[in-house]
């Protein structure tokens, strides 16, 4: 049986699970309460990577079968930001700050992760456009039609 694996790198946007760093920024933005912050995290690069893109590059695999058979291949922005990025982008589409709660780092948390998507830009012809600040206007549209009144 043809296979492939994908493996996704840090999904953001509408549905993203309510426990996930963007919709609890959101939910706690909205409400007034102080987000927590693992210590150093804010500097950690990430490849924040909108869901219509991860998207695009799960339906590609529809068509080309014989091309990712028995691959790994990374789904992904090669655009990174910083963690104070991703807070900085809540905080400007919801227009205001939202207090950060600084708490003990995590042991083994990662740094940085970034996609390399080359092999997915071979044979998929992937490319996600969507930037961290249109990402995240479409997650806080999506929370507030759903979460608030």
């Amino acid at each position: 049986m043809p296979a492939c694996s994908l493996r996704l790198y840090f999904v953001i946007g509408p549905r993203e699970r309510p426990e996930k760093m963007y919709t609890k920024l959101i939910a706690l933005g909205l409400q007034d309460k102080p987000f927590p912050l693992f210590e150093g995290s804010d500097k950690h690069l990430r490849s924040f990577t909108y869901v219509g893109g991860i998207v695009d590059g799960i339906v590609s695999v529809i068509s080309n079968e014989a091309k990712v058979d028995g691959e790994i291949i990374n789904l992904g922005t090669e655009v990174e930001h910083t963690t104070k990025d991703g807070i900085e982008a809540v905080e400007q589409v919801l227009g205001k700050s939202i207090a950060l709660n600084v708490i003990p780092k995590r042991p083994g948390d990662q740094s940085r992760t970034k996609a390399n998507i080359d092999k997915a830009r071979k044979l998929l012809n992937y490319d996600p456009k969507t930037t961290l600040l249109e990402a995240v206007q479409k997650q806080v549209d999506w929370y507030k039609a759903n979460f608030t009144n």
